[in-house]
């Protein structure tokens, strides 16, 4: 079987793989929207997408996936019209895009996962940013309105993250959320402020750790940033000094559409180039336990 999927990643093959996966999952995606509005799950109301959208920005990082950069740009758009977006692109060609709510931030060539969605988060002016990856949709399980209400109801709450249900499967979201009960961050600086895994609602767990989809209050969210020098496993190692300065939670029934292209070998190429990344974090938080499970 690895000799298989290696075939199909070849230079050779990997285009028209990635191009067949591409049109199965937009179809999937259109199949599953048709499913949701049929069982009356549709978009939010104007009200709820209003308050979104005055409120919200909503930053990701693109990097020689423009096509899927462009897909989330006007997905966001069809839940959140007018919702300011932010995307950082250091693809070796320049992301041609334009809309009256959108910055794109244009950097040299493979600058990295951090340092782009860093100087987005910079960039960020409203109260609460959602942090996204180029490679996810929203649904109506996201529930952006409903995270910013929680929020606002739990001052002392400063991030609220959704599960990144991965296509073609897409397991429950619940099923997703037991994998992040492991990740109490007991190893950091600073111990949590409220105790991982305790219950906010019926939806919410306080959590050390959450998908690297979540909504945040802006100020809080920049107090902890990136580090540049993290190119692309950034996602550990931000919770990890987020632990004790910000309270972090996930919403277990809540989700995105993720659809990562395994079959696209130009792009994994550089996806997998993280053994520097490795190293440095171990150098700079020599002594500890940071990394768990690989991430």
């Amino acid at each position: 079987m690895k000799k298989i999927y290696k075939l199909m990643c070849s230079p050779a093959l990997s285009p028209f793989f990635t191009l067949l996966y591409n049109i199965f999952i937009v179809g999937q995606y259109r199949l599953l929207s048709v499913k949701w509005k049929l069982q009356g799950h549709g978009k939010p109301s104007p009200g709820e997408a209003r308050a979104v959208s005055e409120n919200v920005t909503f930053i990701y990082k693109s990097f020689e996936r423009q096509g899927m950069a462009k897909r989330l740009y006007r997905n966001i758009q069809h839940y959140y019209p007018g919702a300011r977006v932010i995307i950082a692109d250091d693809s070796r060609k320049p992301l041609r895009l334009k809309g009256d709510s959108l910055t794109v931030l244009q950097f040299p060539f493979n600058m990295g996962l951090s340092y782009g969605i860093g100087r987005a988060l910079e960039q960020s002016q409203t109260p609460f940013t959602m942090r996204m990856d180029d490679d996810t949709l929203l649904t109506p399980f996201t529930n952006i309105h409903g995270q910013l209400e929680f929020l606002r109801q739990h001052p002392e709450v400063d991030l609220v993250g959704v599960q990144a249900c991965s296509a073609p499967l897409l397991r429950p979201a619940r099923e997703g959320a037991k994998a992040y009960n492991k990740f109490s961050m007991k190893n950091a600086p600073k111990p949590l402020l409220i105790p991982h895994r305790t219950k906010l609602d019926d939806r919410h767990y306080v959590m050390g750790k959450v998908p690297n989809i979540f909504l945040a209050r802006t100020d809080k969210y920049k107090s902890v940033g990136y580090d540049d020098n993290i190119r692309m496993i950034d996602h550990h190692e931000f919770f990890w000094r987020a632990a004790g300065n910000i309270v972090a939670s996930m919403d277990i029934d809540a989700y995105v559409f993720h659809y990562h292209n395994r079959f696209d070998s130009h792009y994994t190429k550089y996806r997998s180039d993280w053994k520097r990344d490795i190293a440095y974090i171990r150098m700079k938080q020599e002594g500890t336990s940071l990394i768990e499970n690989g991430k």
